[in-house]
């Protein structure tokens, strides 16, 4: 079922796409459990620490088709056209956060073909290097970026990290959206297959853009620009953690 205020250029991606609603849930090999009681959590409806983008493009969201960030902490991703884009939001003082980056850097490599991922953390690199968990800031091969100022998250209005969205390559619009580890409604090897797919589609690849419908952009924040504020319910290092 769509929703009835679909924006246009979303309901072009669905068809596109072949999606009609969100996919959710856990295929064999499930990545984290973000709760010791796995059955409650299962049983518990999906939750969004966002406000819903899902089938707005990133000209929508961000009011020009640019994620800014701060600077980049290693290589950024060469190219992204003809690629789906998975972002990330989050930061170093979050748990689920830290135990969420082997699930990016398995997607990095797995679909590197396919899908660039990015990582946009809201705490500085001093952080990242005294970061402690799975994985060390050496170990992050994933296109790994710093924006103190969070402004993508807030665009997002994210409230609650980790926090991703998956864009496709025509148009620029979100496709999926979410924490990627919750239980019952994980960004998973499966779904992501599933997705991904679409590229293999005749009539997708007809449509692909010579140049991807958006980008990143490394620059401080702009003093002639409104940027859309912080939610005031946001969660800060240590809070509900």
């Amino acid at each position: 079922m769509f929703h009835p205020m679909l924006p246009a250029m979303g309901l072009l991606a669905c068809l596109l796409f072949g999606i009609t609603l969100p996919t959710f849930g856990a295929d064999d090999k499930p990545w984290l459990i973000e709760s010791k009681d796995r059955i409650a959590a299962q049983n518990r409806e999906r939750m969004l620490w966002a406000d819903s983008v899902q089938y707005k493009n990133i000209a929508e969201i961000c009011g020009e088709p640019i994620i800014e960030i701060e600077c980049w902490v290693n290589e950024p991703p060469k190219d992204l056209t003809g690629k789906f884009v998975l972002v990330e939001v989050w930061a170093t003082w979050c748990p689920p956060c830290r135990r969420s980056l082997p699930l990016l850097e398995y997607f990095h490599e797995k679909y590197k073909d396919e899908l660039v991922v990015v990582s946009i953390c809201e705490t500085d690199e001093d952080a990242l290097k005294k970061m402690e968990g799975p994985l060390k800031l050496a170990e992050m091969k994933a296109p790994l970026a710093v924006d103190t100022h969070r402004r993508f998250a807030n665009a997002l209005g994210v409230f609650g990290i980790p926090h991703a969205v998956l864009i496709e390559p025509v148009m620029g619009v979100v496709l999926w959206e979410g924490m990627p580890t919750q239980i019952g409604a994980e960004l998973s090897d499966a779904v992501m297959a599933k997705i991904l797919a679409n590229l293999k589609n005749p009539a997708v690849q007809a449509r692909i853009p010579k140049q991807s419908p958006f980008e990143f952009k490394s620059c401080p924040p702009d003093s002639n620009k409104k940027y859309r504020p912080a939610p005031e319910n946001v969660r800060n290092a240590g809070e509900g953690w």
